[in-house]
């Protein structure tokens, strides 16, 4: 046979979002489903990932990925709970164990954090970063700015 087929031709990739804060945010959305979840982790009311969690995910998510790009989604509770140590910690970390593969990051914030050393953080590393906004966070948001409806 002239021709070898690899089996990564017949894997699909799957996809995980990591919840590096766990159920933490700053806000306290009335429809939110997710508050109630620090009510399952009494034992651990941070619910933060470790750093030994986060190597742990992230050499092993990238390894079990068949294609050439892996993408990684952080999702929260509030992400940017966590500082710019612990990205710049995922991008070391993905850098160590990418072998080669593409790396993309996006991650998902209700923005009340953002300022411009997060943005230049964004923008430095190629993050995708989706911004949550609907009528509650408009709302909260036009009564910190004072502006009148």
């Amino acid at each position: 046979m002239d021709e070898i087929l690899s089996y990564r031709q017949y894997v699909r990739p799957f996809y995980v979002m990591a919840k590096p804060a766990g159920a933490r945010c700053n806000l306290r959305c009335t429809y939110c489903y997710y508050l109630e979840k620090s009510n399952l982790y009494p034992a651990a009311p941070a619910q933060t990932m470790s750093d030994e969690l986060l190597e742990r995910f992230i050499r092993d998510y990238i390894a079990a990925q068949a294609g050439d790009a892996v993408s990684f989604a952080w999702h929260g509770g509030e992400t940017l709970l966590r500082s710019r140590d612990f990205y710049r910690r995922v991008i070391e970390l993905q850098r160590r164990y990418a072998d080669g593969r593409q790396i993309d990051n996006s991650i998902q914030t209700n923005g009340t954090l953002l300022d411009d050393a997060w943005c230049e953080f964004f923008r430095e590393n190629g993050w995708l970063v989706k911004l949550i906004i609907d009528k509650i966070a408009v709302d909260f948001e036009l009564q910190q700015l004072e502006i009148p409806r």
